[in-house]
């Protein structure tokens, strides 16, 4: 980390009023250690999003008091960081530290007064655009908390696999054409699966793009509510100009829609005023608009209209990318064992495969030992009753599959050195994955003596040690046994 460039200035540069008992050098000085020692284990954009206007007002009797302006902002620090920036401000105060977070007034005394400055590059040279192009940042981050966008939800971030293809590659075609190509577009697929992501990445990108254009972002429920809070205070007009006279208008959670006859007619007459003036629709369920019950066949027409592109729950490879994504984005990562336990049995979820990566890297971070036997404890993994859901035949099936044989080639008697190997894969994951006795792993496979297995698992142990492929091939075996 010696090598790394310093990248506090900005923060450090901006001087703010403190109480009158503070000593302001000393509390500035606190700060930028805090700043420096989080900066070695979160990303330098995780840094810059979540971390700028944040400042430490003061430290009294343990109890350390940080600001900031943005209420989503202090939820996040809450729930990701709280832990560390306890950790750093313990260590640079050398005191046993409470945190509390709380959000800046904009007339509090301790709202940072913004210095003007010539910002010099790591090479010594002076960039005079810097202050115009931190503003062009700043107008574009208004803009997305305007549209109550996510900024941590990017298409740099997203990882893509078989699961998710289609729909990732209709999102990057929208913003490119934007309300021409295809529109409206309909994500569906279970929770957790990147619905939400995906679409605020659109957001975020047209945005960052086209800042110009108007962009809303709109959980269903929260439309309602609108809905009915415009017809109580008879702001009819100010509720259909929020959401007829945008550029892209982006609903999440859309089933719901169903049990709302009334917003059912509102979203119908927003939809045709957005669509016949070429302005972009993207919304997203956890069912094809065909399956969702109870509401108009106008309505349904209209979502079935232009792209209807599915996300389903990612495979065993995809999972393993989030993984490790998820533990570059913090700066750190995770021993391919640990990935490879997380990923076998998180199967269905992308929040909870983030939640149980976070977890695993904040105990290591708090000093806590973790091996594989600790991270399912943690994990609250039942391997046991995986095991006892894995049939013997599922494992067959399998591995015929993907090696291209059939299991009457695998319980006959031919002896060619490929089904061979296929035969000891099998005997391999029936004794690993299963831990059935040697015994009946023989008569699985049509063979008497239990030493052949004990060879078997011998020889394809040395066979993935020397060829990373195979390898591969193994663990593709495995994870599609779930």
């Amino acid at each position: 980390m010696a090598n790394e460039p310093e990248i506090l200035k900005p923060e450090i540069s901006e001087k703010r009023d403190v109480a009158p008992n503070t000593a302001k050098f000393d509390i500035d000085e606190i700060w930028k250690i805090v700043c420096e020692n989080v900066r070695l284990y979160i990303s330098p954009r995780d840094y810059k999003t979540w971390f700028k206007g944040v400042f430490l007002e003061k430290v009294e009797n343990g109890i350390a008091e940080l600001s900031c302006d943005r209420s989503f902002q202090r939820e996040y620090l809450e729930q990701y960081h709280r832990g560390l920036i306890t950790r750093s401000l313990s260590q640079a105060t050398g005191q046993r530290i409470e945190l509390t977070i709380k959000i800046r007034s904009s007339v509090n005394n301790s709202t940072p007064k913004t210095i003007q400055e010539v910002k010099v590059g790591q090479d010594g040279s002076f960039n005079i655009f810097s202050e115009v192009q931190d503003k062009i940042v700043e107008g574009k981050d208004k803009l997305a908390r305007q549209a109550q966008l996510n900024p941590k939800y990017l298409f740099s971030n997203f990882i893509v696999g078989t699961h998710n293809a289609l729909s990732h590659a209709v999102a990057e075609s929208v913003v490119k054409e934007l309300g021409t190509l295809y529109n409206p577009v309909f994500f569906y697929g279970p929770t957790g699966v990147g619905k939400t992501h995906l679409m605020q990445a659109i957001g975020n990108e047209v945005i960052n793009n086209y800042p110009d254009k108007k962009v809303v972002y709109v959980p269903i429920e929260q439309f309602l509510n609108e809905l009915i809070e415009s017809i109580r205070t008879r702001t009819n007009e100010k509720f259909r100009k929020k959401y007829r006279e945008i550029d892209l208008l982006i609903i999440d959670d859309i089933q719901f829609v169903e049990t709302y006859p009334k917003t059912q007619e509102e979203l119908f007459h927003t939809f045709n005023t957005l669509y016949q003036s070429n302005k972009q629709m993207i919304m997203a369920a956890d069912r094809p608009p065909k399956e969702i019950k109870n509401i108009t066949d106008r309505l349904r027409s209209r979502f079935s209209g232009g792209m209807v592109a599915d996300l389903q729950a990612p495979d065993y490879e995809t999972r393993m990318a989030i993984l490790q994504q998820i533990a570059a984005e913090q700066n750190t990562t995770l021993d391919r064992e640990t990935v490879e336990l997380i990923a076998k049995n998180v199967e269905n979820n992308v929040r909870e495969l983030e939640g149980a990566a976070i977890k695993i890297i904040s105990m290591r971070r708090l000093g806590q030992e973790v091996n594989l036997e600790q991270v399912a404890k943690t994990l609250q993994l039942d391997l046991e009753s995986k095991r006892k859901r894995i049939k013997p035949e599922r494992i067959m099936d399998v591995v015929c599959e993907i090696f291209d044989v059939t299991p009457r080639d695998i319980k006959g008697k031919r002896r060619t050195a490929y089904l061979a190997t296929t035969r000891q894969v099998i005997m391999y994951i029936l004794r690993n994955e299963l831990g059935l006795p040697l015994e009946r792993v023989a008569r699985e496979v049509n063979r008497q003596d239990h030493t052949t297995v004990l060879h078997a698992c011998e020889k394809i142990e040395d066979m993935m040690e020397k060829d990373s492929r195979f390898k591969d091939k193994i663990e593709t075996c495995k994870s599609r046994l779930g």
